[in-house]
């Protein structure tokens, strides 16, 4: 069936009249539109990928291309996609990014949490609602294969929180290694020389390397406009180690949603966009035009991905500037752009807190914070773990709290939610079984580099991704130690705070999130980074486990 808006909006008219709201209005959490079904093959094969113009004979790749095919659905629609495993040696999953999975658990692709890797040759069939909309990507959860090629763009189309006459296809932007992700996974394992290294930026799977070209297309690709149109653009990080800026030289555009929360429209010239995280903007093609920013001569203008400052994977004197894209005007002109982008802050941190207000409000059960429970306050930091199967000084692993995760791929942890009462030390479960209430977390990166009783911590941000849900962002801030300061305490926003499901946590600094315990299962909680990720900074969150063992 083609993908239309049509059943959608003739949903969403009726609902209105019925309940007197707007469709952007709309719970989203509660109610969704009669969807149809939208099935998809996905086919995970091997293949030699060239992004840059180097080839890559470790490439792993969704139906023989990078990024994989686009996947539409219309908010309420069901997904069925069937995902065939052709790789030579590994198993695989698929995991869909920011999907909440209410009530479909088993469906989030998770190797060793909620299913077993699909062995080679086999298939696994995926089947969940889209009950949100916006955008998202898709990519393997095993270790590290998406960093490899295994990634695609998904978008589930709905309302919008602003105007706009033409929709762009979704921007993919990542970070590139012409190596296998394994091998420079060793490299951060063993500290050689302190992190991997990444080499060159791709968007849409395209870049430059040395003076060379990706086979997949141009140098820097062109995006035609007309003066006066609004374009919603969809821009999507799914790197591996790098935190990107987003913007078009004399424009700018208007911030309609983060993840798949639609917020108040705000308006920048550029925007930060974290491993993981989404924003749909929408850009109206209608140049500046002053003295600061003349007007092009020739009507093009770079878009540019710069790599942040101290949340990026390359090596420092040796890291491409930045990729770039071209928006041409019509009458489409061949000529290369001649402006330049404003002086853009280049810090490694969020979009700023205070913009990213939800359409839909929540409102948060105050606590305060000095009476947390302290036992779900995590820091992050790199541990040598003395027992169990990954024992011993030859590799660092990081982690939350007390040791890195370790999971049983051929004992997910969904099958273990019958009988299991007391978890394995490795298994770094957080239970949670308030079916009403909210789940606080507290957590902090080391302002310094310094060595504790059983970790090392490094200073370094982290952009923390939760499955299954998505969370109030109650306080973010760069200070670490004024989460136990009485005489500098934290603000906390209980009246409608931003929420998403990727957020920051800036070097030295700290977040305090809250989500709704109302999914039940097994979802994970990790930092996005795949090194650290792959290298165990992840929790298990159990939700409701009576009710996943009640079938509910």
């Amino acid at each position: 069936m083609a993908i239309g808006f049509d059943q959608v909006v003739k949903w969403l008219v009726t609902y209105s009249k019925l309940g007197g709201k707007r469709p952007i209005d709309t719970d989203y959490e509660t109610m969704y539109p009669p969807g149809v079904l939208r099935e998809y093959w996905l086919v995970v094969d091997n293949k030699t990928t060239n992004g840059d113009g180097i080839d890559n004979p470790y490439g792993k790749v969704f139906n023989q291309t990078y990024p994989g095919p686009w996947i539409k659905a219309c908010w309420g629609d069901l997904i069925r996609v069937h995902v065939t495993n052709k790789l030579r040696y590994n198993g695989t999953t698929v995991h869909w990014h920011g999907i909440r999975q209410n009530g479909t658990m088993e469906m989030d692709g998770v190797n060793g949490v909620t299913q077993c890797p699909i062995a080679p040759n086999d298939t696994f069939t995926c089947e969940f609602r889209a009950l949100q909309y916006g955008s998202s990507w898709y990519h393997s959860h095993y270790s590290l294969q998406y960093a490899d090629g295994l990634a695609g763009p998904i978008t589930i189309f709905g309302p919008s929180s602003g105007h706009y006459d033409e929709a762009k296809d979704p921007i993919l932007i990542t970070d590139w290694n012409h190596r296998s992700a394994f091998q420079e996974w060793e490299r951060e394992l063993r500290g050689i020389p302190t992190r991997p290294e990444m080499n060159s930026i791709l968007m849409n799977g395209v870049g430059n390397f040395a003076g060379k070209t990706g086979s997949e297309g141009l140098l820097c690709d062109a995006y035609s406009t007309n003066r006066a149109k609004k374009y919603l653009l969809r821009i999507i990080n799914t790197s591996v180690d790098t935190t990107f800026l987003f913007g078009i030289d004399n424009h700018y555009f208007e911030v309609m949603s983060s993840d798949f929360v639609p917020i108040y429209p705000y308006t920048v010239d550029h925007i930060l966009v974290g491993i993981g995280q989404r924003y749909h903007v929408v850009l109206h093609a209608k140049p500046r035009n002053d003295t600061k920013f003349p007007a092009s001569d020739n009507g093009n203008y770079w878009i540019r991905t710069v790599a942040a400052d101290g949340c990026k994977g390359f090596e420092d004197g040796n890291e491409p500037d930045e990729r770039q894209g071209i928006l041409r005007y019509e009458p489409v002109s061949t000529e290369v752009p001649q402006t330049w982008r404003d002086n853009w802050t280049k810090d490694c941190t969020d979009e700023k807190y205070e913009n990213l207000q939800p359409m839909l409000p929540w409102s948060i059960p105050p606590v305060k914070l000095d009476e947390r429970d302290r036992s779900k306050d995590l820091e992050l930091g790199i541990e040598k773990v003395k027992d169990g199967p990954h024992a011993g000084d030859k590799f660092s692993w990081w982690a939350f709290g007390e040791r890195p995760l370790w999971l049983d791929f051929s004992k997910p942890t969904i099958t273990l939610l019958e009988e299991t009462k007391e978890w394995p030390d490795d298994y770094v479960i957080v239970p949670a079984e308030n079916r009403d209430g909210r789940v606080y977390l507290v957590i902090t990166a080391p302002s310094l580099d310094r060595i504790g009783t059983n970790k090392t911590f490094k200073s370094l941000a982290h952009p923390l991704h939760l499955h299954g849900h998505d969370f109030a962002l109650l306080s973010q801030g760069t200070n670490s130690s004024q989460i136990n300061d009485p005489n500098n305490p934290v603000t906390l926003k209980f009246d409608n705070p931003p929420r998403r499901d990727v957020a920051l946590i800036p070097a030295g600094g700290y977040l305090i999130v809250a989500f709704k315990a109302d999914n039940p299962g097994s979802w994970l909680f990790h930092c996005h980074i795949a090194w650290h990720a792959s290298s165990g900074t992840i929790l298990t969150a159990l939700r409701r486990v009576t009710d996943v063992r009640a079938g509910s």
